[in-house]
């Protein structure tokens, strides 16, 4: 007689049984009405969109305009009321240096000028006579009334007094005074441009000399300066539309080639070239790396698929074509490159769905379940 217990251990066990086998039948993949395994996969729709290759030429950010400013006189410094940072207009006052020296110096050459004027005016009065009296001598010498030595003191004296008011004792004084205002002019240095002042080096109180003291740029526009390999050379002409992306700004602007060098340079054996962005809110800043991008290859309407989806094998690429629950195997034929994108010139259609994710699992005609498209 069997025990109760040995009748309850037994029905636990084939239970047990039973949960293992369903278990594991549930964990198989699908397969198909011959025994197949069905392959699960990702699946893409081919489009038609614009696809470009490119490459890139390094380069840094430059001002448009930049200008050290040196004193032309040397002084002491009055007022300094601009600091780095602060923007400027054309003719805004920089640095004054103290012109008292100078205000002096003019009043003297002013007051210098004035007695320069009479002595030229007393020279005029002292030649008019001079000549008055030499006319005279001349007619009385003439008539034999007067010896040959009074004619020639008269003469002499003409001379000397025609000399006298031929120096150019105004016109000295003159200059000196131009001079002078055009030193006081130099004391108050002013922007030459609209921009932003970079650096400063001398405060109120210090002696300024002829070196550079304060420097201003304008970043409103700024150049990528860069060079072009002779390789690449002919994907490059003046006026064309780049982009440019400077990471330190935190991404993409666009702009155009402004100048290219037709000579190499010596170190580089590169041509240099100068693109032009526009920097309205001044992003770009001197001294920044950046690259300029090259449109090598351009086509639009194409197909075109992510990288990935492609199979290699020897030398054939492959896609995994959707056909119902199956896949064609197809041998494509790509074109233009671009990171992550790939130009398929023959083998697939816009429209027609393909496998992005599994495909190294598949086969001709292999059957599939999809998992997700996109």
């Amino acid at each position: 007689m069997i025990s109760t217990r040995a009748v309850k251990m037994t029905t636990a066990a084939i239970l047990a049984l039973i949960v293992i086998i369903f278990a594991g039948c549930s964990s198989k993949e699908e397969t198909n009405e011959n025994g197949a395994k069905a392959v699960p996969v990702t699946v893409s729709e081919a489009k038609t969109e614009s696809i470009s290759s490119n490459t890139v030429v390094t380069g840094k950010v430059a001002a448009q305009s930049e200008v050290q400013i040196v004193p032309k006189i040397p002084g002491k410094v009055e007022r300094v009321p601009v600091d780095v940072g602060t923007r400027v207009k054309k003719g805004d006052l920089l640095i004054k240096i103290d012109t008292t020296d100078l205000e002096i110096a003019l009043s003297q050459a002013i007051n210098g000028m004035q007695n320069a004027q009479l002595t030229h005016n007393q020279a005029v009065l002292n030649y008019n006579n001079a000549k008055a009296n030499y006319e005279r001598i001349k007619s009385l010498y003439a008539e034999g009334a007067v010896s040959q030595q009074q004619m020639e003191q008269a003469e002499l004296q003409y001379n000397l007094a025609k000399d006298a008011m031929n120096q150019p004792v105004v016109a000295s004084a003159q200059d000196q005074i131009a001079d002078i205002r055009n030193k006081i002019a130099d004391a108050t240095i002013t922007s030459p441009f609209d921009g932003e002042v970079a650096t400063r080096s001398i405060d109120p109180g210090e002696m300024a000399g002829a070196v550079p003291v304060m420097s201003v740029v304008n970043i409103d526009k700024v150049f990528i300066e860069g060079t072009v390999a002779e390789s690449d050379i002919a994907l490059v002409e003046e006026g064309q539309e780049v982009t440019v992306r400077v990471d330190a700004a935190g991404g993409v602007f666009q702009g155009v080639i402004k100048t290219l060098s037709p000579v190499a340079d010596p170190n580089t054996k590169g041509y240099p070239v100068r693109v032009e962005v526009n920097n309205p809110d001044r992003k770009l800043k001197p001294g920044m790396f950046a690259e300029i991008q090259l449109t090598m290859k351009q086509k639009e309407n194409t197909v075109v698929i992510r990288k990935e989806a492609l199979v290699t094998r020897g030398s054939d690429k492959i896609l995994y074509v959707v056909k119902g629950n199956a896949v064609e195997e197809r041998i494509v034929e790509t074109g233009i490159e671009a990171e992550d994108r790939i130009e398929i010139v023959k083998g697939l259609a816009a429209g027609e769905k393909f496998v992005i994710e599994g495909q190294h699992s598949l086969y001709d005609k292999a059957e599939i379940t999809v998992k997700s498209g996109n």
